[in-house]
């Protein structure tokens, strides 16, 4: 089973595109005849590492919101893979997808292939909705999905 976990705010414009982005892609990858388990969150959590190191996770795949940067209306969604293999990067309020993945191989010794996907945000003030930047990006998942190895996320990272 694939697991994706997707946050954000919805209630902060662009910062919700992750959220979004995450229920398309699920319904993408069951069309692709995958199974697969969607958790939306606010906020990446330590206990986060226990979904991560179910038996059942084949791989993972967190979805957010990026900054938009100069160049993001031809980039974007981006995906790269992730490391369990680093170290905790905070302990506090804010962590990483490397960390979570950090804790489940730490806590669980459990290494599904990890990827991250991220949306550009050009708005993340009060509201909701989208900005022209991010729905364009959330537009794109089909031709990104069609660039990637057939078999992604299940791919070793």
């Amino acid at each position: 089973m694939i697991l994706i976990i997707a946050y954000g705010n919805s209630l902060r414009r662009d910062d919700g595109a992750g959220l979004i982005l995450g229920r398309i892609l699920e319904g993408a990858l069951r069309e692709r005849g995958l199974a697969v388990s969607r958790i939306a969150v606010h906020q990446l959590t330590p206990d986060l590492a226990l979904s991560v190191a179910g038996d059942e996770v084949a791989a993972v795949v967190f979805v957010d919101t990026r900054v938009a940067t100069a160049g993001d209306e031809q980039t974007g969604l981006q995906v790269r893979s992730l490391s369990s293999e680093g170290h905790a990067q905070s302990l506090g309020h804010h962590l990483g997808a490397s960390t979570v993945m950090t804790y489940a191989r730490l806590l669980y010794d459990k290494s599904p292939p990890a990827w991250l996907l991220t949306v550009p945000g050009a708005d993340f003030d009060h509201g909701e909705g989208l900005s022209e930047v991010a729905q364009r990006a959330l537009n794109t998942l089909p031709s990104l999905l069609q660039q990637l190895p057939p078999d992604w996320p299940l791919s070793p990272a």
